[in-house]
């Protein structure tokens, strides 16, 4: 049965994405998708600097800026009909680098133990996901604790951060991470069971 969230990405990508690729790849056709990533990544870490130098309020801005660029990239090789799998690799390697600068920025303000454990359970959720699927494994992706829903997440607690400990909304990212990860686990368990 089909998501929600999975016909919402349908829906984006086929109204947004496509058509801001088609769009970039005519308007800077030097620019290739890796040269986005690239972009992106280091918008990711002036980001953070803004984080760090200016606060939450226009560090959220600067962070939903940076997050902008993590899908141009992928729909920039989808117009020019050159996906490939070192860019997934390469993109897949940039977009976790950036997410930990986000963090750091924010421990930097606020330091904390739960920060720690976000970045750490952050990187477990995605290390399964890659791992199993490495395996042969089917491994579910339509969790909030994506990438993406991570980043809505942090940007949400930012904004909230005056009103609302950030520690407690940390402690939700660490627990929604945490559930994703038992159930990958679980999910990587049923199939090795059902092939026993």
């Amino acid at each position: 049965m089909e998501t929600i969230e999975k016909r919402v990405n349908a829906y984006v990508r086929n109204n947004v994405n496509d058509k801001v690729g088609s769009f970039l790849s005519i308007t800077f056709p030097k620019i290739s998708a890796n040269k986005w990533t690239t972009i992106g990544f280091l918008a990711s870490i002036a980001a953070a600097f803004i984080v760090v130098k200016c606060g939450l309020l226009w560090g959220t801005l600067a962070i939903a800026i940076s997050s902008s660029f993590d899908w141009l990239d992928g729909a920039v090789a989808r117009a020019r009909k050159k996906e490939s799998r070192f860019g997934a690799f390469l993109d897949d390697i940039a977009d976790r680098l950036g997410e930990s600068f986000y963090f750091i920025a924010i421990f930097l303000l606020q330091p904390s133990l739960g920060l720690m454990v976000a970045v750490i359970t952050s990187f477990l959720v995605s290390y399964v996901k890659a791992d199993g699927e490495r395996r042969g494994f089917k491994i579910s992706s339509g969790e909030v604790t994506g990438r993406f829903g991570r980043i809505i997440l942090l940007l949400i607690l930012m904004l909230i951060s005056p009103l609302i400990s950030i520690s407690l909304i940390i402690w939700l990212i660490v627990a929604l991470n945490i559930f994703t990860i038992v159930k990958r686990l679980h999910e990587v368990y049923q199939q090795t069971h059902h092939k026993g």
